[in-house]
């Protein structure tokens, strides 16, 4: 099975054999065998970015509940909630879809076990109707569905990763992709030329890591990255700074790793936005035909209503850069051993310290 980008490998263990492939697998050291998954990637990113969904799901914080939020729960049909049912009853599980600020999820009570296993199910139609979506698009577009577009690395010494780089101070890049879909670029020159214009907007957009490969073959969607806050319409929102970016997906605040599409986006005639638009409004009330292109609000802001307006062009990966005490600056890694390192000491301290002190007592 596929997610992140990655391969997943259930494998039954039989005593004395060993995993051929991976970086990862959940075995415990204290036992010869045992069934167990197996993680392999070719880069780190996405290994944790597994791990850390591996762990979410089977050593959940809360061991009765469970969210999954993922937008392509709206395309859910009458088969995809026949099934949710089915769940209920086969895994004695409660479960609740909900839409709030222009997010879509599934919340599944049950016991602990249950739930694990009716989100697993859960997840796994989320992903087929992710496919479906990408597959009906591809075909809408004119491609094959066989057809692929892979990203291309950027190499640390050309011009383009050290422009991005300057965009880019106060985080560490990971890595620079260039996304290349000659299928994407036909539909953008075609819009360019129904709207009438002739220069674009470069902005940015930051996404979950789920969709960085659905972008890559589908391009920009409503799905894949609402803001925060949808106080210019429900479009697809994009910011004219990576700082600006980065305010407006506040939401992913928390993720060790940052992804970022640098687009060009065709903003042509535009005007304020407000909360609730599905369309850019009218020019004039005498023309109800005639729309404006897209909207904007604050500083930098931008909100277009097709996806064909903005072509993706850069994937831009990061991790947070943290100062350390002596000004230096620490990636998230270091950090992290920074912590523990610490947090050891700070324990040696307080051992010695309670020794001398029962010692001085005894004396």
């Amino acid at each position: 099975m596929q997610y992140f980008g990655l391969n997943y490998y259930f494998v039954s263990c039989l005593q004395g054999s060993e995993p051929t492939t991976g970086y990862f697998d959940s075995r415990d050291p204290t036992k010869s065998a045992q069934p167990y998954i197996e993680l392999s990637s070719a880069f780190d990113e996405t290994l944790r970015e597994a791990r850390y969904w591996y762990f979410s799901v089977f050593y959940p914080t809360f061991k009765n509940v469970f969210t999954i939020r993922n937008n392509f729960i709206q395309h859910f049909g009458q088969h995809e909630f026949e099934k949710l049912l089915t769940f209920q009853t086969n895994f004695k599980v409660s479960i609740e879809v909900f839409f709030k600020d222009g997010c879509a999820g599934v919340n599944i009570h049950g016991a602990s076990r249950d739930v694990t296993a009716a989100v697993l199910e859960v997840e796994a139609m989320c992903c087929k109707v992710q496919e479906d979506f990408a597959k009906e698009e591809e075909t809408d577009m004119g491609l094959n569905t066989s057809t692929s577009f892979p990203r291309k690395p950027v190499g640390e010494s050309s011009s383009d990763y050290r422009q991005r780089q300057q965009n880019f101070s106060g985080l560490e890049i990971v890595r620079v992709e260039k996304v290349e879909n000659s299928a994407l670029q036909q539909v953008f020159e075609l819009k360019k030329k129904q709207l009438k214009v002739s220069t674009f907007q470069r902005m940015y957009q930051r996404l979950p890591a789920q969709y960085c490969d659905l972008l890559n073959r589908v391009g920009f969607q409503r799905e894949f990255a609402p803001p925060d806050v949808q106080n210019y319409g429900e479009g697809i929102y994009f910011s004219g700074s990576v700082d600006g970016a980065k305010r407006q997906w506040k939401g992913l605040a928390d993720e060790e790793y940052l992804y970022f599409v640098e687009a060009q986006v065709l903003t042509g005639k535009s005007t304020r936005g407000s909360p609730g638009l599905t369309v850019p409004p009218v020019i004039t009330s005498e023309d109800p035909f005639t729309l404006y292109d897209s909207v904007k609000g604050g500083m930098d802001t931008c909100v277009i209503f097709n996806g064909h307006q903005a072509l993706p062009e850069y994937l831009i990966i990061c991790k947070k850069i943290i100062l350390g005490l002596g000004g230096g600056k620490l990636n998230s890694d270091m950090f992290a051993s920074h912590f523990i390192l610490f947090f050891y000491l700070s324990w040696l301290c307080f051992i010695f310290c309670f020794s001398i002190k029962a010692l001085v007592s005894v004396l």
